[in-house]
Order: C-alpha cells, then structure tokens, then sequence
C-alpha cells in the first residue's frame, strides 16, 4: 500500500484523458447487468479503444498503432463467449481448480485477439483484457512491469505470451500472498485489484529510479 500511495504522486505525469475513459469502461462495466450485451454495445467498445489510445497504444510517431476500430470491433465480438466465461472471476478469488481453466482461455484470447498493428501483442492485448475484464487482468508495459518482473524492458515475438501467462501468474500470486480486496481501493487510480497491484508497481520502479 505504500507503493499504492507513491504511485499517486505520479498521477500528474498521466494525460488526463487516459484517467477521464479508464473511469467510464470500469463504470459502464460495474453498471451493466449483462456483460455478454455489453460486448455488443458500440459505444462501450468505442469507450476502451479511446482507453488504449490514451494510454499509448496508438501514437503519432507510429512506434504503436491500434488496429482500426472496426477490426477490433469484431475481434471482441469474436471472442464474445470467451471473454463472458471469464467475466465472472476476480484475481483474488481464483481457486487452484479453476486456473488451469482460466490459463487456458486466457491463453486463446491472448492468441486470437487483433489489437495491435504489429506484431508487440504482450502490451496491447493485456491493456485490452484489463479494460476488457479488469478484475481478473493486470495491464503490463514496458516501462514499468517488464522492469519488476524480468529488470528487463524488451520481448520478442517467440516469448510474448509466455510472459503473458507468467506476469499473470505472479499478479494473482501477490493478490493472494497480501490478502487483497476491495477495502484497498482508496485512489483514483485504484480501480480494481490488478490496477491497485499496478499502480504498486509503478510507485516501486519510481521509488527505485530516484
């Protein structure tokens, strides 16, 4: 929690529309009473592919570039059935039974899902399955999960999804280990479980870097 609190001291360093659609996919999520019609609603899926441009998944230098809209449009509605059968489950509840099933799918959607233009699927697809599913799926960058996982910023094409599953792995490990809820969720930022695990790992790097 410490870590949590040091994070907020970066929250400047954040557009304010990253923070503004963040908010309003994890309100419209919370409010919906049906995920399954959720995921068939084009201005929920308008909402997270604002999301993950700001959150620099689609930059004018070109260094990342989401697929058009329409193309991640139906890769979500593709994966429709996948993405409801994981809905129900939360990071910190997930039994040792159901992860090898949760892994599994996981594992699918990772391979099926069309975010990114090129071929550096490990950030794209995970910020879309934590806006996707943010109770279940941290969101790994470069800048600052590669770095705490692995003290290591770069992948490759042949290990991206095994760092995928193992990042995920660690992420429900730590939730367990620290005995998370929601009574943790005291900032802005703080979301969900894996954002709070997150943004603990953003104030920790930044701590470090110091």
């Amino acid at each position: 929690i410490r870590y949590v609190r040091k994070s907020y001291e970066r929250e400047q360093d954040f557009p304010n529309s990253s923070f503004y659609f963040h908010k309003r996919v994890i309100e419209t999520i919370r409010a919906s009473k049906s995920y399954k019609d959720l995921l068939s609603d084009k201005i929920f899926l308008e909402y997270v592919y604002a999301t993950l441009s700001t959150w620099g998944l689609d930059r004018m230098d070109g260094m990342a570039r989401l697929v058009e809209f329409n193309i991640f449009r139906k890769t979500i509605l593709d994966n429709s059935s996948l993405l409801s059968d994981l809905s129900k489950y939360r990071i910190e509840e997930i039994s040792e039974i159901e992860m090898s099933k949760i892994k599994e799918k996981i594992s699918i959607l990772f391979d099926n899902l069309k975010i990114m233009l090129r071929e550096a699927r490990l950030v794209g697809v995970s910020k879309a399955l934590h806006h996707l599913l943010p109770d279940l799926i941290m969101p790994i960058d470069r800048k600052y999960t590669l770095d705490f996982f692995y003290s290591d910023t770069n992948y490759n094409g042949a290990n991206q999804k095994e760092k995928f599953l193992e990042i995920f792995d660690k992420s429900c490990a730590i939730a367990k280990k620290l005995n998370l809820n929601n009574n943790d969720l005291a900032g802005q930022w703080d979301t969900s479980i894996p954002k709070l695990i997150d943004n603990a790992i953003i104030g920790f790097i930044s701590s470090k870097r110091k």
